[in-house]
């Protein structure tokens, strides 16, 4: 019997704080759920279906490994894209066209890792690229724009010649190319020139990073290297000038990165793909000083963690975009990335985008606008990612599971009760709405439809359009018996047009069950 006195309820508006399923759900914070799969929470006070795929090319063959977004000063942004065992570029508007190596070496093994950077070579936008088990090429305007034939730069191990090396770690920092292999940082000459020499062990830093990962540049901290034991960092005394005997070589931190393209620069720090989860390099700093002890960025998505196919982590990459860092991973019993988790830095928060094999990120400026690109880890086709309603036809699953409420009297049973959804009323769209009851299952309150009571064309004019229109459903409770904790999922896994699926407010309503004494002897 419930008292009709003390009301009970949890008003949650705001799940900008997202996914958290390392802590029971009744213990994450009030900003938390449990689970939060395709919802874009960069809004506070706002969840909305996430933003789809659209196909740029269907290329029908092996899996792509490759793609840079090639933006050159004086000349035609484009993407090229390495699939199979092919290397194609895309100006924007039309297909993709294949490109050579150079006229001896049309292709390359299937499956290979490629490594893609712009440099200034002889005073023009240069593309340089490394495929794993070849040489380097270089790829001026006229080899994209005509033959598509690039020149061979040679490669060797940096011991005897001045080739640069064969690795696939690279960058291009205070007009030099940088490479890392073996535990060294090696420099070429400044530019303008063609990249073949200074590649030796006299020009080089001892970094002592285990294998080599990753490099990248940033103002105050110079170059910084990743590998699979340490990050080392560098800061050249002149811009134009490296000296590895005067420069003071730094490590700033004594653990590894398991995937080189998962390395980022998001904001004022770095972030990658470590043994224990994503970390912020310069976070992990602080906190290792400051606290004695350090967790990583994503330690919240416990499940998700557990869940990584740790033999394919080295093909895992990641992408700053839209004020968000999204990196693919490879899942379950998965060969190739299957699965995307997406941080907010403003609000240290995640959610995990399922239906999307990338391969390899990129971004470009196309029409003055930066868009987010991806290669299929499966079939190589390309992709313009976040982007559109669906993912090139197929719907996106919106699920969010929210945390176990016990109204702040976690011994106290609850009994009746209801559960209000609101929601931004767009179309005849219908979202399922379920319970789960002390763990034991969820179950199926009902359905909400979206369809709103927006002004049709044909009623009589003049009218006036107001705000959003709200739509709000309430779910009862009564029927379920009394209970301790409780909680809420949401789904709509269907297609949704060109409309947004966006959820406000979910409340729940409860009220404290009145004790019932047993077996009290009667005087």
């Amino acid at each position: 019997m419930a008292s009709d006195d003390r009301q009970l309820y949890a008003i949650r508006r705001d799940i900008s704080g997202g996914m958290n399923n390392r802590q029971i759900g009744s213990d994450i914070k009030d900003t938390q759920v449990t689970v939060l799969y395709n919802i874009d929470i960069s809004v506070p006070g706002e969840a909305k279906k996430r933003p789809g795929t659209t196909l740029v090319e269907d290329l029908g063959d092996d899996a792509g490994r490759g793609i840079y977004g090639f933006m050159p000063i004086n000349g035609t942004d484009r993407l090229i894209v390495q699939h199979g065992a092919k290397l194609e570029e895309w100006p924007g508007t039309f297909t993709l066209d294949e490109r050579k190596f150079n006229e001896r070496k049309t292709d390359f093994t299937p499956g290979a890792d490629v490594t893609m950077l712009k440099v200034i070579e002889n005073g023009e936008d240069t593309l340089l690229v490394k495929v794993e088990g070849n040489n380097w090429f270089s790829f001026t305007q006229a080899n994209l724009d005509g033959t598509g034939s690039g020149t061979d730069l040679g490669s060797d191990t940096g011991s005897s010649t001045d080739d640069p090396y064969d690795t696939s770690v690279a960058h291009y920092f205070r007009q030099r190319l940088w490479l890392l292999k073996d535990n060294l940082l090696s420099w070429s000459d400044v530019a303008p020139q063609s990249y073949t020499g200074s590649f030796n062990t006299a020009n080089a830093y001892k970094v002592d990073v285990g294998e080599e990962r990753a490099l990248i540049s940033i103002r105050d901290t110079g170059i910084i290297s990743f590998g699979s034991d340490a990050i080392y960092g560098v800061n050249p005394a002149d811009a134009t000038m490296a000296n590895a005997a005067t420069d003071k070589v730094e490590k700033l931190l004594d653990i590894g990165c398991v995937a080189g393209k998962t390395v980022c620069q998001v904001g004022d720090d770095v972030l990658f793909m470590a043994p224990d989860g994503v970390r912020g390099l310069f976070r992990s700093q602080q906190d290792k000083l400051q606290l004695g002890a350090s967790y990583p960025l994503s330690f919240v998505l416990k499940e998700q963690y557990e869940d990584i196919s740790w033999a394919y982590i080295n093909k895992a990459c990641a992408v700053f975009f839209d004020n968000k860092y999204f990196i693919a991973l490879p899942t379950s019993s998965s060969t190739y990335n299957n699965q995307v988790w997406v941080y907010y830095p403003a609000t240290q928060a995640w959610m995990v985008i399922t239906g999307w094999k990338v391969g390899a990120w990129t971004k470009i400026v196309l029409n003055g606008q930066e868009k987010l690109y991806y290669v299929d880890a499966n079939d190589g086709s390309v992709y313009r990612a976040w982007y559109g309603y669906d993912d090139n036809g197929t719907a996106i699953n919106y699920q969010e599971e929210g945390r176990s409420e016990h109204f702040d009297k976690r011994l106290v049973k609850k009994c009746g009760g209801e559960l209000r959804i609101r929601a931004l009323a767009t179309g005849d769209y219908d979202l399922g709405i379920y319970i789960d009851i002390d763990g034991n299952g969820y179950l199926l309150l009902g359905t909400m439809n979206l369809d709103g009571n927006a002004p049709n064309l044909d009623i009589a004019l003049p009218f006036f359009l107001g705000a959003e229109n709200i739509k709000q459903k309430v779910f009862h409770l009564d029927s379920y018996g009394p209970f301790t904790e409780i909680k809420y999922k949401i789904v709509h896994n269907a297609l949704n047009g060109s409309d947004d699926i966006k959820i406000y407010e979910r409340t729940f309503i409860t009220y404290p069950e009145e004790y019932q004494p047993e077996n009290v002897s009667q005087s």
